[in-house]
């Protein structure tokens, strides 16, 4: 199945659940990040995260189960409630191809 470009949307289930993933990830590099999330059906690409209630984070996956599988595998998922969104337009600054932009409601 063809990989498809997500924007998920999460946020703790409890203070006490935020807490404790920081604390289990304070010593994990970037590097280790990615490869936790990572799957032959899904990785994470980008990751944001601020005080705020919501993070958020860029997915390449075969769909919304296949992401919600990762984070399982990671350890995460009973820690977070996550909404993934499939997007159908998905541009970069560091790959301009010229193109048209793709219509998502055409698609």
């Amino acid at each position: 199945m063809q990989k498809k470009h997500f924007l998920c949307t999460h946020t703790w289930v409890s203070p006490e659940a935020r807490d404790a993933v920081n604390k289990m990830s304070r010593d994990m590099t970037d590097r280790e990040f990615f490869n936790a999330l990572k799957t032959e059906k899904a990785e994470t690409l980008q990751h944001w995260m601020g005080k705020e209630d919501f993070f958020y984070c860029h997915w390449y996956a075969e769909d919304e189960d296949a992401i919600f599988e990762s984070l399982e595998l990671a350890g995460f998922n009973d820690f977070m409630a996550s909404l993934p969104t499939e997007m159908t337009r998905y541009i970069t600054s560091s790959n301009i191809t010229d193109e048209p932009l793709v219509d998502p409601y055409e698609t």
